[in-house]
């Protein structure tokens, strides 16, 4: 059943209802009487207002509250459904400073049972007896209509937060895209670039598809860049590469060309898979600096210290004494670095870098054992 037709249903249930406890009396206070046809034209039309009791709560309240004070003229005749309804209208669609004005409706609920008393000459018991119920009946409507505000806030609140995790996922989503797309796939296109560049000023190969292939990488790792300067950072811990992917990254960094020696000491000790890839992509960003910045023939030591409480990590590079400048690449502005101390920092650990003599020294730590 669609709102309309409820909104109808419950403006000709208030109709009838009120209708139905006239018992076609008509006379005035004064004496006279009203055309049978009147009251009913009468009712019909303010009744009618109860259409826009949800959109328009308290004009609403204010006609019904003012006809069913008709009872001032015509003591026989003493509408009450519709400002019932009002009042639970009031009460379920106005903040709770406004519903209060729905106590209002004891106004006409008490006149009602004043003059109702007072024109069968019913005794101070009956006046009692029909002030309370009216009063009961006006409670009940307010208060039915306060506990269905507060169930429809609730509604609301928890439809907000889920679309606020809804937004949130969609936003771990992309920090997650990005982050990955920086530490893996840049990272690689670097090396590509980078091993280009070396076979063609080795003249290795085709110079003519060397530079094809250089100059696409550029064009790659400089697209990359942009549209990694659009997306935020975030610590996020992507599942995907471990420590036991770590021969294959150094020797992808050894046919780049560049000489890395690793060494392992201590006892490996079980890691969750964000640590590990932490401690992957801390290594892989060593490797990509050294392989960028670094002049060529620079050597490239790491290593791995695992202490009772504590993982150490360190990449260290030393330059030769005689080596060439390494390609220009791509400005990053330090995205790499940032990106890989917010992961670590995610996973409890901490990094640092700088110059060390005539190199560049990368190093972490973290957490390991029982937390």
């Amino acid at each position: 059943m669609s709102a309309t037709v409820r909104s109808l249903l419950v403006v000709a249930a208030a109709i009838t209802v009120d209708l139905l406890f006239w018992d076609g009396e008509a006379r005035l206070v004064d004496g006279g009487t009203l055309p049978l046809w009147l009251p009913v034209l009468i009712t019909v039309t303010v009744h009618s207002t109860l259409l826009w009791r949800r959109s328009h709560p308290l004009p609403v309240f204010a006609a019904q509250a003012a006809f069913s004070m008709i009872c001032l003229l015509v003591p026989m005749w003493q509408p009450i459904a519709g400002v019932l309804v009002a009042t639970f209208a009031v009460a379920a669609n106005s903040a709770a400073r406004t519903a209060r004005w729905g106590w209002l409706a004891a106004v006409p609920l008490i006149t009602h049972s004043v003059v109702l008393s007072v024109t069968l000459n019913s005794k101070w018991i009956g006046l009692t007896q029909g002030v309370l119920l009216a009063l009961a009946a006006g409670a009940v409507a307010w208060v039915a209509g306060r506990r269905v505000a507060l169930r429809a806030e609730r509604l609301r609140a928890w439809q907000a937060e889920q679309d606020q995790l809804r937004t949130e996922a969609t936003h771990n989503e992309r920090l997650a895209l990005a982050r990955e797309l920086h530490d893996g796939v840049a990272n690689t296109i670097t090396t590509v670039l980078l091993q280009a560049a070396a076979a063609r000023s080795a003249s290795a190969g085709d110079p003519a598809a060397l530079r094809c292939i250089e100059s696409a990488a550029r064009r790659a790792m400089e697209e990359i860049q942009a549209t990694l300067q659009l997306m935020p950072r975030e610590p996020l811990a992507a599942g995907a590469p471990m420590l036991a992917d770590l021969p294959a990254l150094l020797a992808l960094a050894s046919e780049a060309g560049l000489e890395v020696a690793f060494s392992e000491t201590g006892r490996r000790r079980e890691l969750p898979l964000p640590a590990q890839t932490a401690v992957y992509r801390a290594i892989q960003e060593g490797i990509t600096n050294t392989l960028k910045y670094a002049p060529r023939g620079t050597r490239c030591r790491i290593s791995l210290n695992w202490t009772p409480t504590e993982l150490e990590l360190a990449i260290v590079d030393f330059a030769a004494e005689a080596a060439g400048a390494p390609p220009a690449l791509p400005v990053t502005g330090g995205r790499g670095l940032n990106g890989l101390r917010e992961r670590l920092r995610h996973v409890g650990g901490v990094l640092e870098s700088g110059r060390c003599d005539n190199g560049y020294r990368l190093s972490a730590r973290l957490p390991v054992g029982a937390r």
